[in-house]
């Protein structure tokens, strides 16, 4: 592979509102605040009606506007993203109050010319932590799971498994090293795309490295975390990560475009992914193995589903208040377009008022998906290309919102 494709191929960054970093080692203070998260409400083109549109500061203007219009220019948007970007391509979805409206703008498979379709399949990176947190909230409900005993009561080999919190796992506050900033790893990853990692290989390489700092001394985003979150819904639960994944999440919340990419049978219908090498696009789908990502970031999953996903989570309609309570205790607080992350869960403020939800990065693909308390609105983006800006489209289609 060449030294871009190893250089970008990563999924470690959350998004570039998660200001440590990918793997950094700086800790961020660690004042932790719980909030409570208000209440959230396609087909291609927006649907008929008028709508109160968000105002600047997030919440109901009192303008009234017609959905059909809004459609033309939230699909303008993503049109002169994808252009300014200089993208393969990019799907979107946008809800708010009676309109929701999903658009799709450039290529599926840029050598074969084949245009993308609003409910085509994306890789979705790091959008997977997001689940996996709502599964151990799941457990933890039930008895079966409990946040603030160390890892090594479900997980054995963990380095300092006995001083790391469940909870430290789920808000990146363990300090244990991020397996996908070590070279030696990709080099291995990206030589044999087809080798399977198993989540054990994957902690020894962050294992390898010593921590960023003593548990809940810092905040480091921290892919090894997932993955060990993977191993201790397993054995918390006594099922495969995968089929725990679709009987408690999947199936209920009709996510049927949604899958744990080597954990689960694929749907069909995933797009060509992307890198950029001397200017050129190189197709990156399957750079590296799925399990490379694992449970830290191996999700695949379309626009629909994804919004729909966030909306029930936030909506209280997956996860109980007491669990929603505890998701959205945010430690990292600091300034910029990030205020904070709660468990598998980011804060950030955003165009259309204070927005919950978490970007992903994966090779070929970025993706963003928020859904903002205070307006209602969310909206989805995904992306074919590893160094596109998702979440600067998530912006661009809030804009159209709040001028209207």
């Amino acid at each position: 592979m060449s030294r871009v494709l190893q250089r970008t191929a990563s999924f470690a960054c959350a998004g570039a509102f998660l200001l440590a970093g990918c793997g950094s080692a700086s800790p961020a203070s660690l004042q932790a605040e719980a909030s409570a998260v208000g209440d959230g409400g396609g087909s291609d083109g927006i649907e008929s009606g008028d709508v109160a549109t968000a105002g600047a500061g997030g919440a109901g203007g009192g303008t009234s506007v017609d959905c059909d219009a809004v459609s033309a220019e939230l699909q303008a948007a993503l049109d002169a993203a994808v252009e300014d970007q200089r993208l393969p391509g990019a799907v979107a979805a946008v809800s708010l109050g009676a309109c929701s409206w999903r658009g799709a703008s450039g290529m599926a498979d840029a050598g074969a010319k084949v245009p993308l379709r609003p409910d085509d399949l994306f890789r979705v990176g790091s959008i997977t932590k997001t689940f996996m947190a709502t599964l151990a909230l799941m457990l933890r409900a039930e008895g079966r799971l409990s946040l603030d005993v160390g890892v090594s009561r479900y997980v054995e080999g963990v380095p300092g498994g006995e001083q790391i919190s469940v909870r430290q796992i789920l808000n990146h506050t363990s300090g244990i090293y991020d397996f996908t900033q070590s070279d030696a790893f990709w080099s291995a990853a990206l030589s044999d795309p087809e080798r399977a990692w198993t989540p054990r290989e994957l902690i020894e390489v962050a294992a390898s490295q010593p921590p960023y700092f003593e548990p809940g001394q810092g905040f480091a985003y921290s892919n090894t975390n997932y993955i060990i979150a993977g191993l201790i819904l397993e054995a918390a639960s006594g099922e495969p990560v995968g089929e725990l994944l679709r009987a408690r999440i999947l199936e209920p919340a009709g996510l049927a475009h949604t899958y744990l990419d080597g954990a689960q049978a694929a749907v069909p219908g995933l797009v060509r992914g992307y890198g950029i090498d001397r200017g050129e696009l190189v197709d990156t789908t399957s750079a590296a193995d799925p399990s490379a990502a694992g449970t830290a970031g191996a999700l695949v999953s379309t626009t629909d589903d994804l919004t729909r996903f966030y909306r029930k989570v936030l909506d209280g309609e997956l996860l109980d208040p007491a669990e929603l309570a505890e998701m959205t205790t945010w430690v990292d607080e600091r300034p910029g377009g990030g205020t904070g992350y709660g468990l598998g869960l980011s804060r950030r403020r955003s165009r259309l008022g204070t927005a919950y939800g978490h970007d992903g990065g994966i090779w070929g693909f970025t993706s963003s998906s928020y859904h903002a308390v205070d307006s209602g609105a969310s909206v989805t983006v995904l992306v074919n290309l590893e160094v596109g800006d998702a979440l600067g489209i998530v912006d661009d289609l809030s804009d159209v919102l709040i001028l209207r």
